[in-house]
C-alpha cells in the first residue's frame, strides 16, 4: 500500500524553550499541528476546504512518546504519515533532531469527521476528502 507522507522543518527558537534551554513539551503539539497542515496541503484538501464542504476534523485522540530532548538552536525534522483513513483520519509523526541525529518524539493523532450543520460525527471521511486522497495516490 502506498503511503502519504510529508516532511517539515522547525528550528527551536528561544521562545520554545524553558529556563534550562530544553524545548518545552507542549511545543511538540504545535509542531505536529503545522506538520499536519502541511500534509493536508500536499494532498490538496486542507482545513479551509473541509469547512467549505461542511466538515470539521477535530482531534479525538493524541498520543506522545518523548524520547530525547531538543534544545535552543536545534533543527528538527517532522515526518507526518497518514496511517489510516478508514473511519478516522490517523496520522503518525516522528520528530528528529537533525542537530544530534536523535529521535526526539513519536506521536499520533486521530481525527473524526464532524458535519458542521448539526455537529453530527460521521464514521467515515467525507467523500471530497476521500477523492483527494485517491487522486493523490494515483498521481504519486
Amino acid at each position: 500500500m502506498k503511503t502519504i507522507s510529508n516532511i517539515t522543518h522547525h528550528k527551536v527558537e528561544f521562545y520554545d524553550v524553558d529556563s534550562m534551554n530544553v524545548m518545552w513539551h507542549g511545543n511538540y503539539v504545535r509542531f505536529i499541528e503545522a506538520a499536519r497542515c502541511s500534509l493536508l496541503d500536499k494532498i490538496g484538501y486542507n482545513y479551509m476546504q473541509m469547512k467549505e464542504d461542511g466538515y470539521v476534523y477535530p482531534i479525538v485522540k493524541m498520543d506522545f512518546k518523548y524520547i530525547s530532548p531538543a534544545f535552543f538552536g536545534d533543527e528538527l525534522r517532522i515526518t507526518s504519515t497518514i496511517i489510516n483513513y478508514d473511519g478516522l483520519l490517523k496520522i503518525a509523526y516522528e520528530i528528529y533532531n537533525t542537530t544530534t541525529n536523535k529521535l526526539c518524539a513519536k506521536s499520533s493523532t486521530s481525527q473524526a469527521a464532524v458535519m458542521i450543520d448539526g455537529f453530527q460525527t460521521m464514521f467515515t471521511l467525507n467523500s471530497e476528502f476521500l477523492a483527494k486522497i485517491e487522486v493523490y495516490l494515483e498521481n504519486s
